[in-house]
């Protein structure tokens, strides 16, 4: 019997929205620019919002000798369902993408580790910038 890999990533999607404080999940939007033209030193952008839906953790890091250093790692794990975050990509953790402007609380993803059993993605973990 083959292990059906889409069906596996939409419970992995329902599990991450059933953990939120909300019906739907704990909701972020994820931000991406694009070059509209313009010139090299003064390009237009456009952005795009995409909302996803995430669980949270704030890590504490420590040192060799298991001291905690003053640094922690933020990261957001959300569910492969289509939409693929990339890095240098903002995101903008409780709102949704209808409530998102430039001037929301952005913060750049640094680093995307996609969980690809298989070769089908099934979720992402977004490291964010401190």
């Amino acid at each position: 019997m083959s292990i059906n890999w889409d069906e596996i990533s939409a419970e992995v999607n329902e599990a991450i929205k059933s953990v939120a404080s909300t019906i739907d999940g704990f909701p972020a939007t994820i931000r991406r620019k694009a070059d509209n033209g313009g010139d090299p030193w003064n390009p237009t952008t456009s952005s795009t919002y995409t909302t996803v839906r995430v669980m949270e953790e704030n890590k504490r890091v420590r040192s060799v000798d298991g001291t905690y250093v003053d640094i922690s790692k933020r990261t957001l794990t959300m569910a492969a369902t289509g939409f693929v975050p990339q890095k240098a990509d903002d995101v903008a953790v409780g709102i949704t993408a209808s409530q998102a402007t430039d001037s929301s609380d952005w913060v750049v993803i640094t680093e995307v580790r996609t969980l690809a059993p298989a070769g089908v993605a099934v979720l992402y973990e977004l490291e964010l910038s401190a």
